[in-house]
């Protein structure tokens, strides 16, 4: 009798190298559906809570430090005339900061908004750095880059530029080459006085020594 010999079994399938990795697209995707999920969700609460009134702060209230020579009132009235900006914001505003920022740039004395802050449900914080008095003509003050300030900055320590006319351009704007020029040594040499020369600028300093200075 002749004997069969045994049949080789089959071999299992290979298994698609594809599935594993299938799998890992598919549940990132998911993950990634879930998270647009969420934060939609809290972008359309946001926009349904936030106009409710326990959510209004009055844009008297905001907190912040004032500029030199004014108060906390006088300038977030100053800030709401030049910007136009409602009496009132909403602290679960989407757009509170870009609001925020645009409104109080416009104003004369701020030379950056550093930080929006929301502090509780209807408190609001606002940082910011404003410019620095380095000039005076007469009765008016400028900085350090020859912007004019409002009438309320203060002028006294500050250089004095001599044989200039009063400025009659807006607060907030940067006044002539020359004045942005005497500005600019005022910063660096601080001296009591400051005048053009045909020979340069004379600075008069704190001691009663006179420097020459290149334009």
């Amino acid at each position: 009798m002749v004997k069969r010999g045994k049949g080789k079994e089959p071999e299992p399938a290979a298994r698609s190298p594809g599935r594993p990795a299938g799998r890992v697209l598919l549940t990132l995707g998911g993950v990634a559906v879930v998270l647009f999920g969420l934060w939609w969700a809290g972008a359309e609460a946001r926009r349904h809570i936030g106009p409710r009134d326990r959510y209004a702060v009055p844009f008297a209230d905001i907190r912040l430090e004032p500029p030199p020579g004014t108060s906390r009132e006088v300038f977030l009235t100053e800030v709401r005339y030049n910007s136009g900006i409602a009496p009132s914001v909403q602290a679960l505003d989407p757009d509170l900061t870009a609001k925020l920022t645009t409104a109080f740039a416009a104003h004369p004395w701020v030379a950056s908004v550093d930080a929006v802050a929301v502090e509780g449900a209807n408190a609001i914080r606002v940082s910011l750095t404003y410019r620095t008095p380095v000039l005076a003509i007469g009765a008016h003050a400028v900085d350090g880059k020859g912007v004019l300030l409002p009438a309320s900055a203060p002028t006294a320590g500050l250089t004095e530029l001599l044989n200039t006319p009063p400025p009659e351009a807006a607060a907030g704007k940067p006044l002539s080459d020359d004045v942005t020029r005497a500005a600019s040594v005022a910063a660096e040499y601080k001296p009591r006085t400051i005048e053009r020369t045909p020979q340069g600028w004379q600075l008069v300093m704190p001691d009663g020594k006179k420097l020459m200075v290149a334009r």
